[in-house]
């Protein structure tokens, strides 16, 4: 199934599969499905009864009798039942829109995580290498006495910590990688394509007006609402059995040829007699029980929600405020810092200490911002899926000009070393 995707992984390409092939949300689609078939099932007639009867032995003028019965339950109580499914047909309705609204979500969650991945393993893939000419670097420099073995010993170090992170970020790509495959219904240990670069955008988001954008387009309300009115059309329903239902038939009974006795005809009504009413009156509060109780979680729902909503909120500005600060101020300081760093080291006026403390500052900003990205991107995913729709604008602004520099961090020119050839 690798052959499904293409040599990029873009973002709406696998939501899009995901829609297509997750089994969970097919599952959804079939059980609404079946429901929409209970309706014309509940609103039928019962099917008649039809009686026919032979004398084996002759003791009156008919020797055979057929009848026909057909019951006719009391006025309302078909529309009711019909009611009642449509209802939870749309509850089951409702529930599909949330399983794949959490799918989008579940898809944008581990996308941005493995995005995060990826460009930290590209960011630390280039630490390492840079550490590595500086331990070249520095024991050159001990070599010829212009270094101290401290120096060398430090570089190590930092290699040695840096090549650990590295495996426990290639590690750590598989069960991101299975979350994404699964979501889409592949083999979980399926290779993935490199993510593409998120495009994050502006989200003005004030939590009142979330708060009501959510009360009234979040299909988990919507389908406790539809649960509600189905629990009311099933107290409707129980007060109905007080009344009884009819049956309307037809008897023929068969006359003596013999003797010109002509077919007799005889039409029969029945009717049941709800004449225990301690159990009616159960079923009504039964029934009302049931109202209530779905009335309580909704309540309980529309709390939960709130919730959830202002914790991701504040996910959402707290990355927000991180990814401007990252990408305005400290990279840009951070990647100066490194400049005037390497400039004095190669004059001999810096430390081979404040070279790699300098540049492992950048390394930790430069996580940073992408842990940030893909927060903001994680949280805004959850918000819309608990919302029920984008709220991103299609044409907001970006949320940072460009994405910090996939260039390598540059090697500290060597000119010290020279001079001592």
């Amino acid at each position: 199934m690798g052959s499904d995707l293409s040599q990029v992984a873009a973002l709406e390409d696998l939501i899009l599969l995901a829609e297509r092939n997750n089994p969970g949300l097919r599952a959804a689609h079939h059980r609404w499905r079946g429901a929409l078939e209970k309706i014309p099932q509940v609103t039928s007639l019962e099917d008649p009864e039809l009686t026919y009867m032979e004398y084996l032995e002759r003791t009156m003028e008919p020797q055979e009798e057929l009848s026909v019965m057909q019951m006719f339950p009391y006025p309302g109580k078909l529309e009711l039942r019909g009611r009642i499914e449509s209802a939870e047909a749309e509850a089951l309705r409702k529930e599909m829109e949330k399983r794949r609204l959490d799918l989008r979500a579940e898809v944008k969650d581990a996308y941005y995580e493995y995005y995060y991945l990826e460009q930290t393993i590209r960011i630390t893939a280039e630490s390492l290498d840079l550490l590595k000419h500086f331990e070249s670097v520095a024991a050159a420099r001990y070599g010829v006495d212009k270094g101290g073995s401290q120096d060398v010993v430090k570089a190590q170090v930092e290699l040695g910590k840096v090549e650990i992170d590295l495996r426990d970020l290639e590690d750590s790509r598989a069960p991101v990688g299975a979350r994404l495959n699964a979501a889409m219904n592949r083999p979980t240990t399926s290779p993935l394509p490199p993510p593409t670069e998120i495009d994050l955008r502006e989200a003005a988001l004030e939590t009142d007006k979330v708060l009501e954008i959510a009360f009234q387009a979040n299909p988990e309300l919507q389908g406790l609402d539809a649960r509600i009115r189905k629990a009311v059309d099933q107290v409707n329903l129980a007060k109905k059995d007080y009344y009884p239902d009819f049956s309307f038939g037809l008897n023929w009974m068969n006359g003596n040829r013999k003797e010109d006795v002509p077919d007799e005809y005889v039409a029969m009504f029945r009717i049941n007699l709800p004449v225990y009413r301690k159990r009616l009156a159960a079923g009504v509060r039964e029934a009302e029980s049931g109202v209530r109780e779905a009335q309580s979680m909704r309540e309980e729902a529309r709390n939960e929600l709130a919730v959830e909503l202002q914790s991701e909120l504040y996910r959402l500005r707290n990355a927000e405020r991180q990814v401007r600060l990252l990408s305005e101020v400290l990279l840009p300081k951070a990647r100066q810092s490194v400049e005037v760093t390497e400039t004095g080291y190669s004059a001999g006026e810096s430390t081979f200490l404040e070279l790699v403390d300098t540049e492992r500052e950048l390394l930790a900003f430069q996580e940073n911002y992408y842990r940030a990205a893909a927060s903001y991107g994680q949280a805004l995913a959850k918000i819309e899926a608990l919302v029920g729709r984008s709220l991103v604008e299609t044409n907001a602004r970006p949320l940072v000009g460009s994405a910090p520099s996939a260039a390598p961090l540059s090697a500290p020119e060597e000119a010290p070393l020279e001079e001592s050839q």
